[in-house]
């Protein structure tokens, strides 16, 4: 069985984004991952019923570091010969494709989720740009998690860029992100937040930092529970020790606002979907965000920012409504419109599975990734 070695910065990224996905490819490769140390790998590793070997990936820039990477990663890969190198996220990508040129990988595939360049100034955005540049460079094959982000590459390198599917890194099992709870099970659920049956619940899940828009949302949020008691923002992710960080006013909004529920990350948050009645994400840049995806597939009506990535998932005033990036104001009118127009509120959510289902199925997504493959390989 040929081999096929997975290359992400940090394991996260495998509970949730690509979780399952080295599952279904072992039934036709001999997968190992390659991913910062966690002490979640054990859990991950017989989840997937993959091998995971970790080495010392930094997201940040660290050239000692990286350096020391890049050479584990030539060596190993040197004695593993694999087929296919397949790396997600910028550092993965940038180390994992140098590394597999380096050592004569045949097959290099890196996916892209995310340009942070965009959103980068100075300095920062030339180093930035030029990394992705370099990551390109040593790719055989370039894919993009949407359509819109594939224009975007392709200006920025010569060689042809894809999209797999409709766009995704994973797909959603749409069996698994549906609401299965019981009235009784919500009830309770709602009870242990704090939350009651008649609350309007506005949820976000991810990483709790300024560029996925969180101090519009959290001064937004401060201002509109004044003028509706039942309103309630339940915040999931992380905040501390990020290198991009939400301002002191909104920590002091998430600690002080008895109407905000956070919580850390969570490798399950289907129960907090299950009982959520807006799901929002007013970010900055995006690839294609699985969360949309996910929350969609929930049932649940999407607010988003107007970017690359949400505006494919989103058909403005359909299954959700756009927003301008940036744009308190404009999030604020469409987060009230959802409140209070009840017409409005059940079009957008008569629609919002059924357009996730027929795009986005997990199924579907991992038949064509692995078709990819294969004619990758195929490729003399």
């Amino acid at each position: 069985m040929k081999k096929l070695v997975i290359i992400v910065t940090v394991p996260v990224v495998l509970e949730t984004w690509l979780k399952g996905q080295a599952k279904f490819l072992s039934n036709y490769y001999a997968v190992e991952i390659i991913t910062a140390p966690s002490h979640t790998i054990p859990s991950i590793a017989s989840y997937e019923n993959v091998s995971i070997k970790t080495m010392d990936f930094n997201r940040q820039i660290n050239f000692f570091k990286d350096i020391k990477v890049l050479m584990q990663l030539w060596l190993y890969l040197l004695k593993e010969k694999p087929s296919i190198v397949y790396t997600l996220t910028p550092k993965a990508g940038l180390l994992g494709m140098m590394a597999s040129w380096l050592s004569g990988v045949k097959h290099r595939v890196h996916c892209v989720v995310g340009l942070p360049h965009l959103e980068a100034a100075g300095n920062r955005k030339k180093i930035l740009t030029i990394t992705e540049k370099i990551t390109y460079f040593f790719s055989s094959k370039i894919y993009c998690n949407s359509i819109n982000l594939k224009e975007i590459v392709a200006s920025m390198t010569s060689k042809s860029v894809d999209v797999i599917g409709n766009g995704s890194v994973n797909g959603v099992d749409t069996e698994y992100f549906k609401v299965s709870l019981t009235s009784e099970e919500k009830t309770q659920v709602l009870k242990n937040l704090g939350f009651k049956t008649d609350d309007f619940i506005i949820t976000f899940v991810g990483r709790i930092v300024k560029d996925k828009g969180i101090n519009e949302l959290l001064n937004v949020f401060n201002d509109l529970s004044l003028k509706y008691a039942n309103i309630k923002l339940l915040l999931i992710g992380d905040y501390k020790n990020e290198s991009d960080p939400i301002s002191e006013k909104s920590m002091k909004i998430i600690d002080e606002n008895l109407s905000i529920k956070y919580l850390v990350f969570q490798e399950d948050v289907g129960i907090f979907m299950s009982i959520s009645n807006l799901f929002v994400l007013p970010s900055y840049r995006e690839g294609l965000p699985n969360v949309l995806i996910e929350a969609g597939s929930y049932g649940i009506p999407l607010v988003a920012t107007n970017i690359n990535g949400c505006n494919e998932i989103i058909t403005h005033n359909q299954n959700g409504v756009l927003v301008r990036k940036k744009d308190e104001k404009d999030l604020s009118n469409v987060i009230e419109k959802f409140i209070t127009d009840k017409e409005f509120y059940q079009k957008i959510k008569t629609n919002i599975r059924s357009s996730i289902v027929s795009r986005y199925d997990q199924k579907y997504f991992f038949s064509e990734l692995l078709k990819e493959f294969q004619n990758i390989e195929s490729t003399k």
